[in-house]
């Protein structure tokens, strides 16, 4: 679209874009070409202003039907090879006007479509010879053709009502052929308009008032997101001096951050060229963040998708990200006093060369030619100089240029990187510009030191950038958890034993470095779970705390992560011996009083199952007593009462009295027994009652 140029341009990170469209044009209408993947956006957002005196009274496109579907829709349908043909044929029973040749050679064979052959027995019969310069006019018969060679000798048939005559001339003679049927001549028109339309791309045609136009069109279509790719170079920022040095034996505490190089942040934003035009001029503006985008059919009707499962997919491992903590520190502190006696083990040789390059070198070569501005939610890279890009093209312009403060460090989280510490670069983003996320680049004093990707960071926020793992330090962890009981009370008639659930991680750093270092151990907090008998942390933000850790050179440094979270288990005090209630009395976690008391419970409930156990017994005499009864008045039935049977029945009589006499006695001691457990439960239970009150 030359005639409306684009001349603004702005481009986001979701797959969508801004362009904007401005320029003079003349007439009621103005024709835009779009891609037909980016219809249902320009639908949806197109905007149409004249800055001028005219209006915009609507737009038109075209329908969503392909090239095949509009041309099957109509009566004329042609070929890539055999059109002529075609449209002879197609337009059978409509009156067409034959222009003729100027010489007489319809009967003269070998001429026409195709090479020539010689004549022979095969040879059609020669059409009605064409006299000079005439011309025949009737409604079309058809097309006769050889099945064997059909493009050589086509013979075009007509019939002329006025005279009632089929005249047959060869095609060879036709030079002109005048559709005389208005219908048909629409149809082909319609062919034609539908053939030249391009499958890939639809129109949309602004419909203007009369006069001249200052026409603005905006909208928003599908464009490659832009990228950023960032460079950081930093530089070594000297040796310590003697007057830096401590006093041997001075030991003070080690800061979180080493050493505080100067660092130079450069941004570049890459975008494309993927329209069907060349960009020239173009004001490019460039946003981070993420607005609320979709796409929504308006073009074509819609068919639901089904879910799209994809094949799982396996890529090497990901870069190493640290999240900056809140509220860091300011980094232009002095470097700390038990890291002075030698530099840190990541500093880069402090002899530079002449091929290396330094930061004012690079600073100076490539100025950032943007301006930022914050928009809500989003933040705009403003292209300070117009762009211009050839079709199919991409470019690069620098979006960010700015000198840094950042602390160097070796950070470890064993769930990210296991074994060994990534050196680091960690600096607040003072550059007043939001940074998108991308790579960087990480150059120290001019030599490629390694890369990773900076988030997206707000301005004033904190970035870390974990570039180099170093190789020279390897860290194990072990794991390990314990239980403490931390107190007792009682509840009823339990105990409750409240325990310290312990998780303990012990890091075994060992060195091989010439020179001390400090490496920062990053672990996961747990939930409910306090950190104890462990130092404080350096940092604690977002479910993550950090401790640096001085490591001598040569030599295998330990530290320990204590975190611990109270639980309590409930134990039936009738379950406790008389053992396990000393072993609390001696753990101090029972007082004298209390220890007295349960004494004195655990004594009762021993009574109580002593009791329960003379019950059961007194059980088992009854069953014993009840089976002799049964014995015995068997033995009685058939028993006389004269002689030495009444004599024997008289001894069975009087044992059964003796057992009745003995289960009344077992029956009265049972009660008795009875009774005393109910008072002895009584004389419990208000002594736990008592103890409960008093926990």
């Amino acid at each position: 679209m030359p005639n409306l140029p684009i001349r603004r341009m702005i481009l986001y990170k979701h797959g969508v874009g801004y362009f904007e469209r401005r320029g003079a044009v003349g007439g009621t209408e103005l024709r835009l070409s779009f891609p037909r993947a980016a219809m249902d956006d320009v639908l949806k957002s197109l905007i149409a202003i004249d800055l001028g005196a005219g209006q915009v009274h609507g737009v038109d496109f075209e329908t969503p039907e392909d090239r095949a579907a509009q041309i099957a829709r109509g009566s004329i349908h042609l070929s890539d090879n055999r059109s002529l043909l075609d449209l002879l044929r197609d337009l059978r029973g409509r009156r067409v006007r034959l222009h003729l040749g100027d010489e007489r050679t319809a009967a003269q064979p070998g001429f026409g479509l195709g090479s020539p052959r010689r004549p022979g027995p095969e040879t059609p019969p020669p059409a009605e010879p064409a006299p000079a310069r005439t011309q025949a006019e009737g409604l079309v018969i058809g097309v006769d053709l050889e099945d064997t060679e059909q493009l050589r000798f086509p013979i075009v048939s007509i019939y002329q009502p006025d005279t009632r005559q089929v005249r047959a001339f060869a095609l060879r003679d036709i030079r002109r052929v005048e559709v005389l049927d208005d219908r048909s001549a629409e149809d082909l028109a319609y062919f034609l308009r539908a053939a030249q339309s391009e499958e890939d791309r639809r129109a949309a045609t602004l419909r203007l008032s009369e006069g001249e136009h200052d026409l603005l069109v905006g909208y928003i279509a599908p464009a490659p997101a832009w990228r950023v790719s960032y460079r950081i170079l930093f530089e070594d920022e000297g040796r310590i001096t003697d007057d830096e040095r401590p006093a041997d034996g001075d030991e003070q505490p080690v800061s979180l951050v080493v050493r505080h190089p100067s660092i130079l942040l450069q941004g570049w934003g890459l975008f494309d060229n993927q329209l069907d035009e060349d960009l020239a001029d173009v004001a490019l503006t460039l946003v981070a963040g993420m607005p609320v985008s979709f796409r929504y059919r308006l073009y074509e009707p819609h068919t639901p998708e089904r879910p799209l499962v994809a094949d799982e997919e396996r890529t090497v491992a990901a870069p190493v990200e640290f999240a900056g903590m809140a509220a860091p520190a300011p980094l232009a502190m002095a470097a700390p006093q038990a890291m002075k006696r030698a530099r840190p083990a990541m500093l880069a040789s402090e002899a530079p060369t002449a091929e290396r390059f330094s930061m004012d070198m690079l600073e100076a070569s490539t100025a950032a030619a943007s301006s930022g501005e914050e928009r809500g939610a989003l933040f705009q890279y403003h292209v300070a100089h117009p762009v211009s890009v050839a079709r199919g093209q991409s470019a690069m312009v620098p979006i960010v240029g700015q000198r840094l403060k950042a602390g160097k460090e070796l950070l470890y989280n064993g769930q990210k990187l296991p074994k060994h510490p990534v050196a680091s670069l960690r600096l607040r983003n003072d550059t007043g510009l939001t940074l998108e996320r991308g790579p960087v680049t990480v150059l120290e004093a001019g030599d490629y030191a390694g890369e990773a990707v900076l988030p997206f960071t707000r301005a004033g926020g904190e970035l870390i950038v974990p570039y180099a793992v170093e190789l020279g330090i390897s860290i194990t962890e072990e794991a390990s958890v314990e239980r403490h009981t931390s107190g007792l009370r009682v509840r009823d008639d339990y105990l409750v034993v409240q325990e310290w659930d312990i998780r303990i991680t012990r890091y075994r750093i060992h060195s091989t470095l010439a020179t001390a270092a400090v490496v920062t151990i990053e672990q996961a907090l747990i939930a409910n779970y306090e950190i104890t008998e462990t130092p404080a942390p350096a940092e604690q933000a977002q479910g993550q705390a950090r401790w640096a850790v001085a490591c001598a050179p040569n030599a295998e440094t330990s530290f320990t992560v204590r975190q611990r979270s109270e639980t309590s288990r409930w134990e039936q005090l009738r379950s406790l011996s008389a053992k396990q209630l000393r072993e609390y009395l001696q753990g101090r976690y029972l007082d004298d009083a209390t220890y007295r008391e349960l004494a004195g419970v655990l004594e009762t409930y021993g009574q109580i199952d002593g009791q329960r156990r003379r019950i059961e017994e007194i059980e088992r005499e009854r069953k014993a007593a009840y089976k002799q009864q049964q014995q015995i008045q068997g033995s009685l039935a058939p028993l006389g009462r004269e002689g030495d049977e009444g004599a024997l029945r008289t001894r069975y009589v009087g044992t059964l009295g003796s057992i009745e006499d003995r289960l009344a006695a077992l029956a009265d001691e049972e009660q008795r027994l009875n009774e005393g457990i109910a008072q002895l439960e009584r004389e419990a239970q208000a002594r736990l009652a008592a103890l409960s009150a008093q926990a």
